[in-house]
Order: C-alpha cells, then structure tokens, then sequence
C-alpha cells in the first residue's frame, strides 16, 4: 500500500520532533526502544498499521535455537565455525526472550521442540546435525524413528525451546518503553538535513537525530538500498477450532518449510507450505490463497487425520528474506544517523533480540559485529 499526496501532512504542519525514532512497532523496534529508553533516550515508534501488525503478530510464536537450516545444512552452507557461532547468538537470544517474557508476564509454553524428518534424506541429515551438535558442546537428543508415530523419519529433540504469546510481548515491551507511538502512519521518505532525518509519513512529519529502520520486509518501500539484499516472501498461516488433544510439543518438518503446534486451549496451528508456491509467495500482498491454503490442509489430513476440528482462521504474513540467510545490521553510508536491524529470514524471534543489541552496540562505536551488513552491502554502510 502506498501514501497518495492527499495523504500527507499539508504544508503548513511543522514536524513533530523525537531524540530517536524506530520505524516499525514489531518485536525489534519494541525491544530497540526499551533498551533506549534504559540508557535514557527519548525516544518515538511510527508504524504503519498497528503493535505487531506484521510478521511479529503473524507468527507461530516459536522460539527456538537454530535457524531454518538445520546445523548439518547450517555446516555445509557457512562453515563450522560459523554456524557454531550462528547457533550460539540463538542461544543467547532464547535466553534474552525467555527473561523478557518472565519479566512482563507473558505466557510461556516450556518442554522444547521437535525438528522432523519427511523423508530419508532429511533423516540422514538431522543425524548428521546431531552428531555436530553433540561435537560443538549443544544439548540435543536424535531420534531415528518418529516419536510422534505418525509417519515421519526421524527427528530432533532440543529441550530449551519454547513458545511464547508475541503480540503480548510485543505490546509489554513498547508500554515498558514508554515511547511515543504513531500508529497508522506509513512511512513513504527519509530526507536527511544538516539538523536531523526528516521521517515523511502518513499524516505526520517527524524530524530526529536518530532513526532506526526496524521494518524487515518492507524496508526496500522506504529505503531503495535495500531492493536486492531483502526479499519479500509471504507465511500463510491457519489454524482450527479447539480439538482434542493429538500433539504436545511445537514442531518443524520438512528443513523448516512446514511448522504446527498445539496450543494450550487445543486449537491446532499449522504453518508453511510456502515451497509448494514460490511464484506466488515472493510478494508483499497479504492475502492468505487457495494454493497454499490446500498445501497446509493436505499436510494436516497426511499427518494428523485426528485433526477433525474446522479452520477458524486462515491468516499471511510478509516475512523479509536475504541472499545469505542472515540477518543485515548497520548505518548508512549517506545518511550514518540512519540505523537498521533487518532481514531476519522468518526467524525474527530466534535471532532478533540479539540483532538489536548489535546494532546497539555498533550505535555505541564499537566495530561491525557477526550479522554485519557490509558483507552483502559494502558500498551502501
């Protein structure tokens, strides 16, 4: 969706003014402006539609170690020593997420998770994950058979994982913040002034001396630099009326295409498919479509057959994708008041907190870190 001129400000309406501004009300922007608020910023959050309006109120509300690879693709695609280190900030994120979650309140769903085998292959590989795991000091348990028994190879146990309520999350952290909130205020320009970042949106104007693009998909509407390192790719979502009680753990099936749960009033949620519909799920259209939609139902019916419940809801969200599969942090070169945290692969609750204190830590003067965008964008930050 975009801004048409009768939707800006009228010229006579002079900017609003904040110390910093966060463009983006999802769980980044929300932890961003905590953390800011604790080292004593002022700070003001603008977002396009409302507090987790995006893929932070879209998702399955997984938390877990890793990323969508699992450590033996993980191994192959970044080397040892990298995907170690990956797995590790994950840790640490879990841990980040698990404290903040305790802090505020925010259910909580512990016993970990499953990573599941489709076929031989996939087996092969989470044996040879867990074999690596095992070798880089990570606590998981192999399975070389279903122990769900209902028809997949083999699968993964890690017993840190957990689930959470993310828009509650979310929503706790911003009101923790105290920020100044500017909903339904989609952003359509960045001017930078000798003063400050001039923030053109949606019936507003708002001038800071620091602003923080905390957009993941959308970040390329806003900032052109972007266009070819983040890829817009849509998660359709469904999930039923309450069912009897089939699955106790949170899963990840099919080298984390497909992802379900059972939640604790017994609706069951399942997720993915996106790889039966490429073509039509490189888009930013929010719109949940009969082709992926019938996917996740077939995997249902394959799988769980004593899901009986009807679909109470089917739902999409804009997940942003980059080139190498990791998150992009940084400033700008033209512009170095203009900060981001970034591209988080459909994993913004796995690695996301940990994003954000990098960034922060590079707003602070310290060198790049690990999710350091001048790999991918060296002549833009």
């Amino acid at each position: 969706m975009s801004v048409s001129f009768w939707q800006e400000p009228g010229a006579e309406k002079r900017p609003e003014y904040a110390e910093v501004a966060i463009i983006g009300a999802g769980l980044i922007g929300a932890y961003l402006a905590l953390r800011l608020r604790e080292e004593g910023r002022h700070v003001a959050i603008v977002e396009s539609l409302h507090v987790a309006g995006g893929a932070s109120g879209r998702n399955a509300g997984m938390v877990l170690s890793g990323i969508a690879d699992n450590y033996y693709q993980a191994v192959e695609r970044y080397g040892r020593s990298e995907a170690r280190t990956l797995w590790a900030v994950t840790l640490r994120n879990r841990e980040l997420m698990l404290g903040l979650a305790q802090r505020f309140g925010s259910p909580v769903g512990m016993g970990g998770s499953l990573v599941l085998a489709v076929d031989d292959e996939e087996a092969r590989e989470l044996r040879e994950a867990a074999a690596l795991l095992h070798e880089d000091g990570f606590s998981v348990e192999f399975h070389p058979t279903d122990p769900l028994r209902r028809g997949f190879c083999a699968a993964i146990h890690d017993p840190g994982n957990f689930v959470i309520n993310p828009v509650h999350l979310v929503r706790s952290l911003i009101e923790a913040a105290g920020a100044r909130l500017y909903e339904g205020s989609q952003v359509y320009a960045l001017e930078s002034s000798e003063d400050s970042v001039l923030i053109r949106a949606r019936g507003l104007n708002l001038a800071a001396q620091q602003v923080i693009l905390a957009t993941n998909a959308f970040t390329p509407l806003i900032e052109p630099t972007f266009a070819q390192v983040i890829i817009p790719q849509r998660g359709q979502v469904l999930i039923t009326a309450p069912n009897p009680p089939v699955l106790k753990l949170p899963c990840y099936a099919n080298r984390g295409f497909d992802y379900f749960r059972q939640l604790s009033d017994g609706r069951f949620l399942m997720g993915g498919c996106r790889n039966r519909a490429f073509d039509e799920e490189s888009t930013y259209a929010d719109m949940a479509t009969p082709r992926v939609q019938a996917a996740l139902e077939a995997f249902l019916a394959r799988y769980f057959p004593d899901v009986t419940a009807p679909v109470e809801r089917r739902w999409s969200g804009t997940m942003g994708f980059t080139p190498d599969g990791l998150p992009l942090v940084g400033r700008l070169r033209r512009d170095e008041r203009i900060a981001f945290a970034v591209g988080f692969n459909g994993h913004g609750l796995g690695l996301g907190l940990m994003a954000a204190e990098e960034l922060l830590a590079e707003l602070r003067g310290h060198e790049p870190g690990f999710f350091s965008a001048r790999r991918l964008m060296n002549e833009a930050v």
